[in-house]
């Protein structure tokens, strides 16, 4: 054997151990090579993937809606401007490459995604709170005049809520919720993915995590429907969770929340297509209490 084979052969062996107990990218399989690469924001998810893999995540850094954060023009918040949830913002585009990730720790079980999807989700809660905080008001409305929704700017105050001195991630949440599945699904998959992503907004929030819904009846597979069957499919679906709720009012008493200034509830799901969903759950929370809240909506996907 060579010199340089032998070389080659102990650098190899040094960065095994070294590097992490698993050097090869969850996606694919491939040799990750060396340290961990990170993501053009920092994240960790280069413990799991390989430049490669990393490459193809298809992030979205510029919604071009401020109401459902669609990466392109939106058709649907200009039909209809008025919703029950303030906005939503989403991480990625729901391609194939995604849609086979979130199959494989939703459906198949594989656990590992899960620490990967909820890394991942982590730049948009960072937009999504910076645009909630009052120091992105002057920003915010500059990046929506800029857009082909620009009508969108008036609905629900757009630029108004967000004037005023910038705060920290816990100034701005007073709570992280999720979407809650029914007793079949949460049997079947032997966890509930909404709930875990909450807990990693709720983590880097250091805010409280608190389930404030639970699912009155279960409205089937919504994979498979149209936009207006799941608008129909979500009705009457999610009710109050009685105990999240009244904790919530504990937390707003704790938290010195004036009478007039609205609770912020961080809303977490894996999936945004139609809204149907952030709608159904948006309104129930703010049905089930006696002052005023505002819903915003984090999602890892945008369909």
């Amino acid at each position: 054997m060579k010199w340089t084979a032998i070389l080659r052969s102990l650098f190899s062996q040094s960065v095994d151990l070294l590097g992490p107990p698993d050097a090869h990218c969850l996606v694919c399989g491939g040799r990750r090579r060396g340290l961990p690469p990170r993501s053009a924001d920092g994240l960790r998810i280069g413990d799991w993937l390989c430049d490669g893999c990393l490459a193809r995540i298809p992030w979205i850094r510029r919604p071009a809606c401020p109401r459902c954060g669609r990466p392109v023009f939106c058709p649907d918040c200009i039909r209809q401007p008025v919703r029950a949830f303030e906005m939503n913002r989403s991480a990625v585009r729901y391609n194939d490459d995604m849609k086979e990730w979130l199959a494989l720790y939703k459906f198949r079980g594989d656990e590992r995604y899960g620490e990967v999807l909820a890394e991942m989700m982590l730049p948009a809660f960072e937009r999504l709170t910076a645009e909630v905080s009052a120091a992105a008001g002057d920003e915010a409305g500059r990046m929506v005049s800029g857009t082909r929704c620009a009508g969108l700017k008036k609905i629900a105050g757009w630029p108004d809520r967000m004037r005023g001195e910038r705060r920290t991630a816990r100034q701005v949440w007073h709570a992280v919720t999720y979407v809650p599945v029914s007793r079949e699904r949460a049997e079947e998959r032997g966890f509930n993915q909404s709930e875990r992503l909450a807990r990693a907004a709720a983590m880097r929030a250091n805010a409280p995590l608190l389930p404030l819904l639970r699912r009155i009846r279960d409205s089937g597979k919504q994979s498979q429907r149209g936009r207006s069957e799941r608008l129909r499919a979500m009705r009457a679906v999610f009710g109050p969770d009685d105990a999240g709720i009244r904790r919530l009012a504990e937390l707003r008493a704790s938290f010195g929340v004036r009478t007039s200034e609205p609770v912020r509830v961080l809303l977490v799901d894996d999936i945004y297509t139609t809204g149907s969903t952030a709608e159904a759950c948006a309104e129930a929370v703010r049905a089930a209490v006696p002052y005023p809240v505002q819903v915003y909506v984090l999602t890892w996907a945008r369909s």
